[in-house]
């Protein structure tokens, strides 16, 4: 048995001549339904380029705000391909059918959805370099996210664990317990890039900017571990 859990997430660069960040500009993130999880040209953490802004059009969210946005960065937050969730039945000798449930290979990842982030030259011209270097930082958020969730990995498969008298009944508890671990993460990734947006996005700040690329550049540093986690069980398909 193979599942899915997925957030999906949008992050997006200077916005400029607003005194607040709008609603609509502001990083968001939602759980989504793993089928529609479909990432065409989804790439793991790295240096982003401006190629890797394919999109021809704002996302959704950031059509109100396009003419203040240099860019917008779309992606998300997925287990890996090789989880699995293994059943096991047994039938006592009254008749009674008892089912256990147990997680393997729970593993996060993040990803960039390079069809869908878009980069907007005529706002992105004055400050490419401060605009891609923006949306670097939104991306090792989300990662630090993920790996987050890696290093909590092994206590949420104890608690997807579970016995019941039917399988509908032990794959709800799982997916219950994953459900929630998400929605923390949910939470905790949108509040820490919307505190970033806050403190670089209205109008040119470099320096806090550059101070943000430090701290995160830091933390990647020492959770690499869980990324190495992360790429592992990606290959152990």
């Amino acid at each position: 048995m193979r599942w899915s859990a997925t957030l999906s997430w949008l992050g997006a660069a200077l916005a400029i001549g607003c005194s607040k960040l709008p609603d609509s500009a502001a990083p968001s993130g939602e759980l989504i339904d793993p089928s529609e999880a479909a990432l065409e040209d989804g790439i793991r953490y790295r240096a982003l380029t401006r190629a890797d802004f394919k999109g021809e059009k704002p996302p959704g969210p950031f059509a109100q705000v396009a003419d203040r946005v240099g860019a917008a960065t779309c992606g998300q937050v997925l287990t890996t391909p090789d989880m699995r969730m293994l059943i096991h039945w047994e039938k006592s000798a009254d008749g009674d059918a008892s089912y256990r449930l147990r997680a393997k290979r729970l593993r996060f990842q993040a990803l960039m959805d390079r069809q869908c982030s878009w980069w907007n030259d005529k706002v992105a011209a004055f400050a490419p370099a401060y605009v891609l270097e923006h949306e670097q930082i939104h991306f090792a958020l989300y990662e630090l996210g993920a790996r987050r969730l890696n290093e909590k990995a092994a206590g949420i498969m104890r608690d997807m664990e579970s016995e019941g008298s039917t399988r509908e009944q032990v794959e709800k508890h799982a997916e219950e317990v994953l459900t929630e671990a998400l929605q923390e993460a949910v939470e905790d990734i949108v509040d820490r890039n919307r505190e970033f947006d806050e403190d670089t996005s209205l109008g040119y700040k470099p320096t806090r900017q550059k101070a943000w690329l430090e701290r995160v550049n830091g933390e990647l540093r020492a959770t690499q571990r869980w990324a190495r986690s992360a790429v592992s069980s990606t290959r152990s398909l």
